[in-house]
C-alpha cells in the first residue's frame, strides 16, 4: 500500500472537527470535576492552568527552529574540517565527527557535496548528541513555570476526591487538543528539514544530488 498516494499524507490531514470536539470535551469535563472538587475547584485550576502553562513555554516553531540551526552547526563542523580550519575545534561533537571524516573519504571534488554527504551520513549520531541537550533546555525552562513535582501532587489530591479515572481522561484531552506536537519532535523536525536540503543538493561535478550519489555508493 502506498501511504504517499495523496498530498494530505505529506502535508498532514488536520481533522479540525475532532480538535473541536476534543476541546469541548475538555472543557466539559473540567467543568464537571471542579463541580465535584466543591470548595477545592482551585485545585484543578491550578493543575490545569500550570499544564497549560508548560505546554505552551516551549512553543513548536521555536523548537523547529532550533533543530534547524542545530543542524547547521554540523555543516559549519563537517565544513572546517575539510576546509582545514580550527574554528570549531572546541564544539563537543567536532572530534567525532573528524574521525569519520578521516575514516571516511570521499572523492568528489565539489566541497560541498562532500560536506552534505557527511551532514548526512553523521545526521543520526548528532542528532543522538544534539537532542538531549535541547532536553534539558525544554526541562528547565518548564521547570522556570511548573513544578513537576507539585503537579503531581495536584493530580493526587484531586483524584482522591473525583476518582483517578477523570483525571486520566482530563490529561488525554489536554494532549489531544492542547500537545499536538511535542517540542522534542518539532526539533527533531527542524534536524530533518536541514537534512532533506543536504540530500537534495546537486553536484555540479556529476549533475546528480547527494541522494543519488549515497545510493550509488551503496550499491557499489
Amino acid at each position: 500500500m502506498n501511504i504517499f498516494e495523496h498530498t494530505r499524507d505529506i502535508v498532514g490531514n488536520l481533522d479540525v472537527g475532532y480538535l473541536r470536539r476534543t476541546q469541548q470535551e475538555f472543557f466539559e469535563l473540567a467543568r464537571l470535576i471542579r463541580v465535584r472538587l466543591g470548595n477545592k475547584s482551585y485545585l484543578l485550576d491550578k493543575y490545569v492552568y500550570d499544564l497549560l502553562s508548560a505546554i505552551n513555554e516551549t512553543l513548536a516553531y521555536d523548537a523547529a527552529d532550533r533543530g534547524f540551526l542545530c543542524s547547521g552547526e554540523l555543516r559549519g563542523i563537517c565544513a572546517d574540517i575539510l576546509n582545514g580550519e580550527g574554528n570549531r575545534t572546541d564544539h563537543p561533537f567536532y572530534e567525532t565527527a573528524k574521525q569519520y571524516i578521516n575514516d571516511h573519504p570521499l572523492t568528489f571534488q565539489e566541497r560541498t557535496t562532500q560536506v552534505d554527504i557527511y551532514c548526512t551520513m553523521l545526521s543520526c549520531n548528532f542528532m543522538e548528541f544534539a537532542a538531549p541537550l535541547f532536553y534539558e533546555d525544554c526541562r528547565d525552562t518548564t521547570g522556570a513555570v511548573m513544578d513537576i513535582i507539585f503537579l503531581r501532587e495536584l493530580y493526587c489530591k484531586i483524584s482522591s476526591v473525583v476518582g483517578e479515572e477523570l483525571m486520566e481522561q482530563l490529561n488525554v484531552l489536554i494532549r489531544q487538543r492542547f500537545l499536538i506536537a511535542a517540542p522534542m519532535f518539532c526539533f527533531a523536525q527542524g534536524m530533518t528539514n536541514d537534512l532533506l536540503y543536504s540530500l537534495q543538493w546537486r553536484d555540479i561535478e556529476t549533475n546528480k544530488t547527494a541522494l543519488q550519489l549515497m545510493l550509488e555508493t551503496a550499491d557499489r
